[in-house]
């Protein structure tokens, strides 16, 4: 019997879509920011969406058993409960990774995972939070599909031993709207936008600039984040008047941020993407970073790394594109328009509802 008049029928109805996600609204983090704008796109595509969340708007009820926030609700949504399945979603959408959930149980209801990053890129050999990847691994395997964020990820849940034909690489799109060239540059500004926390690097991010500040007069830097060393950060920053501090500046105020910086620091120990650097390059900032997997897919050319840790090579990067504008604005020039052509989310939207159709009606005929 042919498939074909069950998927047409299937194309044809609005979808109901569960998104299950640590970060939320008003988001901490890119994981956040991801959910938040797929959320918005997939509801301007006609798809019902409805979130389970461990914070924000969204956020449920659930025990606090170690203190981690996204692993006591991975547990919650792992137990036998109707958090995720409750008023018959179609398909359930998950963002896994650090940071994300680990749903370890099987749903009678098909499941998407979003893979931001895995505990194999983002923590070396010898870290105990490296040995998370085999809960990850698990939740992977029971998913219909994974939509790894970018290559380097995708490689690495292959890794975990799920089928390259259940891993696509999809990544996020970025309100080129919101974040797009403008302001007024050439006045040697750096930003730094983040959480402020370790695997970020607020820290290098901080050094490299009180470095060029001292080296470059009328240069200025802002660290934009909150986070674990957010008191850290403010100590230093009280000692060096060119460098400011925000923490929760509206998206618009963010924006606004991007426009006016030169320079964008990104020196993360790890990122499944960064999304930081895409929408700074969508601004047409000039983005410098460490080389780590995940910014190196992000990169490529449109923008300058350095060597994991080499806060002294970040601070000269910085200086020569600070002292060379022209060479900052080609880089920014050429980066917006990169972004704006591979990553807009009515693009992603797209390709995301083909992809949940074709999994729910694959999950129909099994």
């Amino acid at each position: 019997m042919s498939e074909e008049p069950a998927r047409a029928s299937t194309a044809n109805r609005c979808l109901h879509v569960r998104l299950a996600t640590w970060d939320d609204e008003p988001a901490v983090g890119g994981q956040g920011v991801y959910v938040r704008e797929l959320r918005r796109s997939l509801e301007e595509a006609g798809v019902r969406v409805t979130t389970v969340a461990g914070r924000g708007r969204y956020a449920v009820a659930y025990r606090r058993l170690t203190g981690h926030g996204p692993l006591d609700l991975s547990v919650q949504l792992s137990l036998p409960n109707d958090h995720l399945t409750s008023g018959s979603p179609d398909l359930v959408h998950v963002s896994g990774g650090p940071g994300g959930l680990q749903i370890v149980r099987r749903l009678a209801t098909p499941v998407v995972y979003t893979a931001h990053h895995t505990f194999e890129l983002s923590h070396r050999w010898y870290e105990p939070q490296r040995w998370y990847g085999a809960v990850e691994a698990r939740g992977y395997k029971l998913a219909q599909m994974v939509i790894a964020v970018s290559k380097s990820t995708a490689d690495s849940v292959c890794r975990m031993g799920v089928s390259s034909q259940r891993v696509v690489v999809v990544p996020p799109g970025i309100d080129t709207e919101l974040f797009r060239p403008g302001g007024s540059r050439g006045r040697r500004r750096m930003l730094f936008v983040g959480r402020l926390e370790p695997e970020k690097g607020p820290l290098d991010a901080l050094a490299a600039m009180e470095e060029v500040v001292r080296q470059s007069p009328g240069a200025s830097g802002s660290i934009v984040g909150s986070g674990r060393l957010r008191a850290r950060v403010e100590r230093r920053v009280r000692d060096t008047p060119q460098i400011e501090y925000r923490s929760a500046p509206s998206d618009q105020e963010l924006a606004e941020l991007y426009a006016a910086a030169d320079v964008v620091l990104v020196p993360s120990a790890f990122e499944g993407v960064g999304l930081v650097a895409l929408e700074a390059m969508a601004a047409g900032c000039a983005v410098v970073g460490y080389d780590v997997v995940g910014l190196h897919d992000t990169l490529s050319h449109h923008g300058v790394l350095v060597a994991e840790g080499d806060v002294k090579g970040l601070a000269r990067t910085c200086r020569c594109l600070l002292e060379d504008p022209a060479r900052a604005e080609e880089l920014g020039a050429a980066a917006s328009q990169a972004v704006r052509a591979e990553h807009s989310w009515n693009d992603r939207s797209d390709e995301i509802v083909a992809l949940y159709r074709r999994v729910i009606d694959d999950d129909r005929h099994d």
